[in-house]
């Protein structure tokens, strides 16, 4: 029977001293005297064989286990090599059993793999081609392909041939592993980086820069120069830093290549690191139109009103997400407090134009439920109470609690003043909590004393 992992050792034990008890015959097993305690028996491996590989090759299999065919075994060396392939990082789980006799025996592991899912970046290896770190991953992990299990010993196994290419090149620093997300594909993914001398970067060249002058890209890169390269924060700092730059003047499918480095040795930079990227900056688009899937509440001429960009101009991608939050606003002013709304490009190259479809899920409309005031006492709560607008079961307004802070207590405070009767400093603090089951807001006021100020 297979031999479960948590429990290898014992069921292996017993299946040899049935194995024992086949062997030595029915004497043996009914001796009316126990025998004295002998040490292991030994077995001769005929045969290994692997259940359930999949991406695993055998041979590397049986490497990790460090048995041969043909090997005089005894029961622990087996255990061991059933540890040893656990610990290699390869398999989520084994069991393992021994079939024939002490001289011609077949060791069978039955394994499950992990799942190779998690892509693998190599982050700052400046001194190496991804083709030349892959060939020394594969050294040590002939199945590598670019991914690795989230979890198990495989992650460290990539290290250690990062570590060893590191010293073949006699080159100094330290290997670290973390797991981060990628700023393009947004998936986690296993990062392996170098801390070490020499990764300042120092030079930093745009080729193909037309539409933005290369030497303004240099001067917005403050955040790359003068610390350690790093491939996934350049990705990053790139998509969140410079293609805003582009797409704030309509250049909308512009991209920056990956990132080329090299060590820079110059007196005047080095030691350290040159970058350089490519930039393929496309065409300028203008503005078409905008198309409103799923909306409502609130008409197109409505929507396109907020969102303020007009026919033919320049498709300033920033000010399109600057009118976006204009709808939202305007979503809430009308009581939608969960409006979603996905945005789809849509490019007519001949003419240079782009429109843009927007996907609205507009939710629940939202109903004014209690005001509540606290802090004062109950005539001015009442006073002030008497000048808020928006009436239980009316639409809530999103927008009107910061009108009424700016306005309606402001006059409150003052007509107070003005009637004798002058409030002490007080610190406003509001709060809305909606209700997602009625779909109704709930407001409260409440005025704090400021601290008075202390004595000298």
């Amino acid at each position: 029977m297979p031999l479960p992992a948590p429990r290898r050792a014992s069921y292996a034990r017993l299946a040899l001293l049935l194995a024992a008890c086949c062997l030595f015959g029915p004497a043996a097993a009914y001796a009316q005297t126990p025998p004295p305690r002998t040490p292991a028996q030994s077995i001769r491996l005929e045969r290994i064989e692997f259940k359930g590989l999949e991406r695993v090759k055998e041979p590397e299999a049986l490497e990790k286990s460090g048995l041969q065919p043909g090997q005089a075994v005894d029961i622990d060396a087996v255990e061991a090599a059933a540890n040893r392939l656990l610990e290699s990082g390869l398999f989520a789980n084994l069991s393992y059993k021994l079939k024939g006799t002490t001289d011609k025996a077949l060791l069978t592991f039955e394994v499950v793999e992990r799942k190779w899912t998690m892509p693998v970046a190599f982050d700052n290896f400046v001194w190496f081609t991804d083709e030349e770190l892959l060939a020394a991953v594969r050294r040590k992990l002939p199945a590598f392909d670019g991914t690795a299990p989230e979890a198990g010993g495989v992650a460290e196994r990539i290290k250690a041939a990062l570590e060893e290419l590191l010293r073949e090149r006699k080159i100094e620093g330290a290997v670290e592993h973390t797991l981060s997300e990628n700023p393009a594909g947004r998936r986690i993914e296993h990062l392996f980086s170098v801390k070490g001398p020499g990764l300042r970067v120092c030079k930093i060249n745009y080729a193909g820069a037309r539409a933005v002058p290369e030497e303004t890209l240099v001067i917005k890169s403050g955040g790359l120069f003068d610390n350690d390269y790093s491939r996934a924060f350049t990705a990053g700092f790139v998509e969140s830093n410079l293609l805003p730059l582009y797409h704030e003047r309509g250049y909308l499918r512009a991209t920056f290549g990956p990132p080329k480095v090299a060590p820079e040795a110059s007196p005047e930079c080095g030691p350290g690191v040159a970058l350089s990227m490519n930039v393929d900056e496309g065409s300028i688009y203008v503005w078409d139109k905008s198309v409103w899937d799923g909306a409502a509440g609130l008409g197109a001429a409505e929507l396109d009103a907020a969102l303020g960009m007009r026919s033919r101009e320049v498709a300033n991608a920033l000010k399109i997400a600057r009118g976006l939050e204009q709808v939202r606003r305007a979503y809430g002013r009308k009581g939608y407090l969960g409006v979603r709304i996905k945005p789809e490009t849509e490019f007519d190259d001949s003419a240079r134009s782009v429109s843009y479809r927007f996907r609205v899920t507009e939710g629940a409309q939202y109903r004014m439920g209690e005001l509540r005031i606290t802090g004062l006492d109950e005539v001015s709560a009442n006073n002030l109470r008497g000048r808020w607008r928006l009436l239980h079961r009316e639409v809530f307004d999103a927008g009107y609690l910061d009108e009424f802070g700016k306005k309606a207590v402001p006059e409150f405070l003052r007509e107070a003043a003005r009637a004798g009767n002058p409030l002490p400093p007080f610190k406003i603090e509001s709060r809305v909590t909606p209700d997602h089951e009625k779909h109704t807001v709930d407001v409260t006021l409440n005025f704090k004393p400021e601290a008075a100020p202390a004595k000298p």
